[in-house]
């Protein structure tokens, strides 16, 4: 990954908020940014990335590049 992008395996899996760089993106984001967070299905044993948004998307982890951590003020 490049500067302070990281991979997609070491993204918080517990509902925290985080950025994306997806692959709707050629190069990393500068603004507007991506913000999701990992939504576990216990009863189907699945889990996905629900993307902010109107509408929400859904994603997995082959469509996102590399995450980052939301900027808290």
């Amino acid at each position: 990954m490049i500067g302070i992008w990281r991979p997609v395996s070491t993204a918080p899996r517990d509902g925290t908020p985080v950025v994306f760089w997806t692959d709707d993106d050629g190069e990393p984001p500068v603004c507007p940014m991506t913000v999701g967070y990992w939504v576990a299905n216990p009863m189907a044993g699945l889990g996905y990335w629900r993307v902010f948004g109107d509408p929400p998307r859904f994603c997995s982890d082959r469509q996102i590049r590399g995450w980052m951590p939301l900027l808290r003020g």
